[in-house]
């Protein structure tokens, strides 16, 4: 589905991607940023904009190749590519490039037992051609491995660190001394070694010998970091947001999505839209047509779900919503499955995300194509979902319908 550019012009489509080769990944540049692809970069070097405001010369460089697939190439001595660059900024454990030897199990970030899968570009990221400079502003991270991933937002785990970093000298033994190393080595702006990923490891390893301490070696430190000061993670979402994520991530996209989706703020607002979708569609799931509730003090089991994030677009109103039953408030939030309006009525279709579940999951779902009967749709059909709202969230998510392949 092409994308209207008056309206997204700022989406960023670029990405820093893992690509197995013999067995041991290397990375590549993929898709599109501000008329810039892989080719248009080759030869060029790339420095990184970290959130603490400090621009850093990773020491790479994307190597044309004789084989024409241009790589991500490290100059400095010894190499450090971009997986351990980014991870031992974030303090997370030292990945590996060997996608083959990682398990399927969680949790994910563990020491050499995952990788990572991609690092995306900031809308801010920029291209000077004079000096053939990419400086790539670090979105988001896709940590995996062969049968687990998730996606991590670079500033909002930074916001973690940072507040580790304020409060370590609560931290017991020898702690202090190396979170004050991690913070001392990223603000002198000096391109990042393999000096921090020795850091992180020792943080790690003090963390194992503290007692009464139940972590498990080897995997994230900072959730253990803490809970020994006494520090909750903030709450809400932690990925950019859907309008800054472009169609070559569509995965991130719908967790982005979902994330906004979970994080919106509800006040009496809320609850009238919550009632006034509910009673629209009278209390019926709008793709499977389960009717779960209008029962006399009994809460009703439909969800009131927003098209656009209210969090982001702020549109409390019915046609911004569907009813959907919990399995579909599931699939829609995971941008599994999508009504999506041809001609004059509503189709179920399912997006390529789809392709990540099993036939009898899909099954249970719902089935491609299927119409949407209009008695499970408002009677007024000036409250039927706004054909505007949906095409902004395939746009927003950047969605592929199997349909469309």
């Amino acid at each position: 589905m092409s994308r209207d550019r008056g309206i997204d012009a700022r989406v960023a489509e670029l990405h820093i991607g893992f690509r197995p080769s013999g067995g041991r990944g290397e990375y590549e540049v993929v898709g599109n940023h501000s008329g810039y692809n892989a080719i248009g970069l080759e030869g060029w070097t790339f420095s990184m904009r970290w959130p603490d405001g400090l621009v850093r010369d990773t020491g790479l460089w994307l190597d044309p190749a004789e084989s024409g697939k241009p790589r991500l190439r490290s100059m400095l001595t010894p190499a450090i590519q971009i997986s351990r660059i980014v991870t031992s900024m974030l303090m997370l454990p030292d990945p590996t490039r060997e996608l083959r030897s990682t398990p399927k199990s969680l949790p994910i970030a563990v020491t050499k037992r995952y990788i990572v899968k991609d690092v995306g570009f900031g809308t801010e990221s920029e291209f000077t051609g004079v000096a053939d400079l990419v400086t790539f502003v670090p979105s988001y991270i896709t940590v995996a491995n062969l049968g687990e991933s998730k996606s991590i937002g670079v500033a909002a785990r930074w916001t973690r660190v940072e507040a580790v970093y304020i409060q370590s000298d609560l931290l017991p033994g020898a702690l202090p001394a190396l979170v004050q190393s991690h913070r001392d080595s990223l603000a002198t702006g000096d391109p990042v070694t393999r000096a921090l990923t020795s850091t992180v490891n020792g943080i790690m390893a003090s963390l194992s010998s503290t007692p009464g301490l139940a972590y498990q070696e080897g995997s994230d430190p900072l959730p253990a970091l803490e809970m020994l000061l006494g520090i909750s993670p903030p709450s809400g979402p932690t990925l950019p947001p859907p309008d800054e994520l472009g169609e070559d991530a569509p995965a991130i996209s719908a967790r982005s999505a979902h994330q906004y989706r979970l994080a919106k703020v509800r006040g009496a607002s809320g609850r009238v839209f919550s009632n006034a979708v509910r009673a629209s569609y009278s209390n019926r799931c709008a793709f499977c047509g389960a009717q779960f509730g209008g029962i006399p003090g009994i809460r009703s089991g439909v969800d009131a779900a927003h098209i656009l994030a209210w969090s982001k677009h702020d549109l409390d109103v019915v046609p911004n919503g569907l009813s959907l039953c919990k399995l579909h408030h599931w699939a829609f939030d995971a941008a599994i499955i999508m009504p999506r309006r041809e001609d004059d009525r509503y189709y179920l279709r399912f997006t390529n995300l789809a392709d990540l579940l099993g036939h009898e999951e899909i099954a249970r779902i719902g089935k491609e194509g299927q119409p949407i009967p209009d008695q499970w749709l408002p009677n007024d059909t000036a409250l039927h979902p706004s054909s505007a709202f949906l095409q902004r969230l395939y746009a927003d998510l950047g969605v592929t319908f199997r349909s469309d392949v």
